[in-house]
């Protein structure tokens, strides 16, 4: 039975949503997750989930959205603390964990690329999340000495090996592997 709670405000109803959801989809998929499975944990109705997210592939894009956003923050704070003279190694270590991180959430990751040819959704997510992995991509390899014209093609070829590791459900040693074979010989001019 869904209980009213009418102390809370819209926002925290919201995030009490999208924290349900992301556990569900965390531990049971996509598919194995519904909006009345939510709502039920919720202790809502389920229509009152879709006043908050139209539909299940927006309230999985909140939860990627929200996921994203929690890693890249973090990444963000070690890439800080990642002094430019540190080289190759120290961006490898940074890379292989931003891997490491995505293959943990392998099932949410290749239900976004099955899903984003069906779902615009979906694929204006995708490309979203590209866009901002580039972002802090770029800024991982801003201080090294690659030649302005390159850094683009830098970036694209450091999200492709971490997609392709990710689909590919590579070990941490293979990812490692291969950001640290990247990182030296992309980034090898610091």
């Amino acid at each position: 039975m869904a209980r009213n709670r009418p102390d809370r405000t819209r926002e925290d109803k919201k995030g009490e949503i999208l924290a349900i959801a992301q556990r569900l989809f965390l531990q049971q998929g996509y598919d194995g997750t519904s909006i009345a499975a939510i709502a039920r944990e919720a202790g809502i109705a389920t229509n009152v989930v879709h006043w908050y997210f139209a539909t299940k592939d927006e309230l999985f894009v909140a939860v990627l959205d929200s996921l994203q956003s929690a890693d890249l923050e973090e990444a963000k704070g070690r890439l800080t603390r990642s002094a430019p003279g540190q080289g190759g190694d120290a961006l490898a270590a940074l890379l292989t964990e931003f891997v490491w991180r995505r293959l943990e959430r392998f099932g949410l990751i290749a239900t976004l690329h099955e899903r984003s040819h069906h779902s615009p959704v979906m694929a204006d997510f995708h490309r979203r999340a590209h866009d901002r992995y580039a972002e802090y991509l770029e800024r991982a390899i801003a201080h090294r000495a690659i030649p302005a014209a390159d850094r683009k093609l830098a970036v694209e070829a450091l999200i492709t090996a971490a997609e392709g590791l990710v689909m590919h459900r590579a070990s941490k040693r293979e990812a490692k592997k291969m950001m640290t074979f990247l990182a030296e010989r992309l980034l090898s001019s610091d």
